[in-house]
């Protein structure tokens, strides 16, 4: 599975990712949304199923970013703007279902929803998976020091008078 992983291109999970996040949320709930979450109904499912979709988008995210920035470790502020990206994304399809006049409907709440998945991704990423990734996914076949420094000893070519 990590020969697999490894030779899929970075940007490919956050392409798809993104896709199927735009298309499950702008294509009439009669067409995809009630026959993918049947199973799925209780008072305010939808909410679950926005924090869900927004969690593995955001996941994508910073999982084809964690895997660019190999062996390296990333930065806060690059998972901010990832994790920004997909809130906005959110507010994008939400605002493009009041537009469309589709059987969508606008609803801030799931919003809110999307950008709690997007942040909940984060925390999983920042505190464990990337660290997980690094370690067990992203290794090469060869062992490598993580943060390998060559360091050469100074000597004091000079003599003291």
């Amino acid at each position: 599975m990590k020969k697999i992983l490894n030779k899929i291109p970075v940007g490919v999970f956050s392409v798809i990712a993104t896709a199927i996040v735009v298309y499950l949320l702008l294509t009439p709930s009669s067409s995809v949304g009630s026959a993918w979450f049947s199973w799925f109904k209780f008072k305010h499912s939808d909410k679950l199923a926005h924090f869900l979709l927004f969690f593995f988008l955001n996941l994508a995210y910073l999982y084809d970013y964690t895997k660019y920035k190999y062996p390296h470790h990333t930065k806060i502020n690059a998972e901010l703007a990832f994790t920004a990206f997909a809130g906005m994304l959110g507010l994008l399809t939400e605002s493009c279902q009041l537009a469309m006049g589709t059987d969508r409907q606008f609803d801030q709440f799931d919003i809110v929803a999307d950008i709690v998945g997007a942040f909940a991704a984060l925390g999983v990423m920042r505190w464990v998976g990337g660290h997980f990734l690094r370690k067990n996914v992203f290794k090469r076949h060869r062992k490598r020091r993580h943060h390998h420094h060559h360091s050469k000893e100074k000597t004091d070519t000079s003599q003291n008078g």
